[in-house]
């Protein structure tokens, strides 16, 4: 899924590392630029976890609307997928207001997605990298590995063994669709 180019175009970017200032600086952007502030925290996403996150403050979100905080229970997997087609939706949305998104946030990953895409494989099968995982523990990353390269050796050569989540999707998208 690819954050859509149009959107892209008309949004503004604030990202960080933690505990650099960003929200501060958010906010007093936002109020310049006409902008909602659309969260790029990957733990932010989550209800209840508040402390640790630095999450706005209720005067902080009572001041700029905020989106994209509090979306799912801890429990939740939430995907990077999922955020991709979240944010599409919320900056639509603000656009459509006649208002600006400014995304801030310190996720890599999730900066990443909406400026290159994510990948378009199945979706996740908890159960099957559950398995994965049991294997790797009883026989080790440097086994999950050969066994990827086997049977993706691009997708090996790529990939570091001991990055066993990235390992563990390959060899589950292998699992599922054949390729």
């Amino acid at each position: 899924m690819l954050f859509p180019g149009h959107l892209l175009k008309k949004c503004w970017f604030l990202s960080g590392p933690t505990a650099a200032g960003k929200t501060a600086v958010a906010l007093k952007l936002a109020q310049r630029l006409n902008t909602e502030i659309i969260s790029m925290d990957s733990m932010a996403v989550y209800r209840g976890m508040d402390i640790g996150t630095a999450k706005p403050t209720a005067t902080e979100r009572a001041a700029v609307p905020h989106h994209l905080l509090d979306v799912v229970d801890p429990y939740y997997d939430y995907s990077v997928a999922e955020y991709t087609a979240d944010v599409t939706a919320a900056a639509g949305d603000i656009i459509r207001r006649g208002r600006v998104p400014l995304f801030v946030g310190g996720t890599g990953l999730y900066l990443r997605s909406l400026l290159r895409g994510v990948f378009e494989g199945p979706p996740a099968d908890w159960a099957l990298r559950r398995r994965w995982l049991q294997t790797a523990a009883e026989h080790g990353a440097e086994w999950l590995h050969r066994h990827l390269a086997a049977v993706d050796p691009v997708a090996a050569r790529r990939l570091h063994p001991n990055d066993q989540r990235r390992v563990i999707r390959a060899l589950e998208v292998h699992a599922l669709t054949g390729r």
